[in-house]
């Protein structure tokens, strides 16, 4: 089988459709600046997904959220805005110079660079459903549970789509 053609850009080996270059525009009312510049974004790789899980629990100080055992450990937002940054920390590879976590204050903005690099990496699950659908509708002698599987691109009768974390399975495609 021949791998894919391996490129470096900003430094940063990878097949050339895992990288997403996209701008950013804003006027930050909460700390008077306006805030313009260009990031690349790569899809993360199973070892980017085991570094997050790493990063988030340091920035949580060891302690995870869990509803079971409310107050022994962070609260739900608290979690989920800091596997934002473990996030955002591990797939940017290029950014503005003004991009740094310890010094920007405006929650907007780091939630439009998010919802970019989020973007980026559901495009793989959409073309993964994409392709499913397509083999699915050409395929002769399809039962009901093969167009399930399909549908929902998990394969193995959805096992893995049970299983293991939307991020996970993107960070999975090729």
């Amino acid at each position: 089988m021949q791998r894919p053609k391996m490129v470096a850009k900003n430094g940063v080996a990878a097949r050339q459709h895992l990288l997403h270059t996209f701008l950013i525009e804003h006027k930050s009312e909460q700390d008077d600046m306006e805030y313009n510049g260009k990031f690349t974004t790569k899809k993360m790789s199973i070892a980017d997904m085991a570094a997050l899980g790493v990063r988030k629990t340091q920035l949580n100080g060891g302690y995870h959220y869990s509803e079971g055992t409310p107050g022994l450990g962070v609260d739900a937002g608290t979690d989920d805005f800091n596997s934002m940054i473990a996030h955002l920390e591990i797939s940017l590879q290029d950014f503005p110079i003004w991009w740094d976590l310890e010094n920007i204050s405006d929650v907007d903005l780091i939630g439009m660079v998010f919802k970019e690099v989020l973007n980026h990496e559901n495009s793989f699950l959409e073309r993964r459903r994409r392709a499913a659908a397509a083999a699915q509708s050409t395929a002769d002698g399809s039962s009901e549970g093969d167009s399930a599987e399909a549908a929902d691109g998990s394969g193995a009768g959805g096992v893995a789509g049970e299983m293991v974390d939307e991020e996970v399975l993107a960070a999975l495609e090729p």
